[in-house]
């Protein structure tokens, strides 16, 4: 093997190792992701975890007591739907470095993408993978 063949491989091997690292801590901050709404009142509190599942309701005055029951409804709902927007937005600065360009991370999250648009443009594909794509 030559030595610009050297260099290669090793500048792929270390390309590999840092994507593979970024990958890593990517993770991580997904797993650890959170986000807390208040009400605009101040009389909830919401904590959502990874995939936005509750992790903490806290009622922070007595006000809560005061609201009919559609409207104590609507105040866990829309706050719950406040917390989830944020972690959303939080998950989605942390995906959008390793996604490919041009794509909504938010709208994917959010479910407004279909799967037809996360499928790369195939005329952009090399021409071999083109050809066993259209053999199926």
């Amino acid at each position: 093997m030559s030595e610009v063949d050297r260099r290669n491989v090793e500048m792929l091997r270390e390309e590999y190792e840092r994507q593979v690292t970024g990958l890593a801590e990517s993770q991580r901050r997904i797993s650890e992701a959170s986000a807390t709404a208040v009400s605009p009142r101040r009389e909830l509190s919401v904590t959502v975890g990874p995939q936005g599942v509750i992790t903490e309701l806290k009622f922070l005055s007595s006000a809560y007591r005061r609201l009919a029951k559609n409207e104590l409804s609507e105040l866990v709902t829309s706050t719950i739907a406040d917390a989830r927007a944020k972690l959303n937005d939080q998950l989605a600065e942390i995906m959008t470095p390793m996604m490919p360009p041009g794509l909504d991370v938010k709208a994917m999250l959010n479910g407004e993408i279909s799967a037809e648009k996360l499928a790369p443009d195939e005329s952009k594909l090399p021409p071999l993978l083109r050809e066993r794509l259209n053999r199926r």
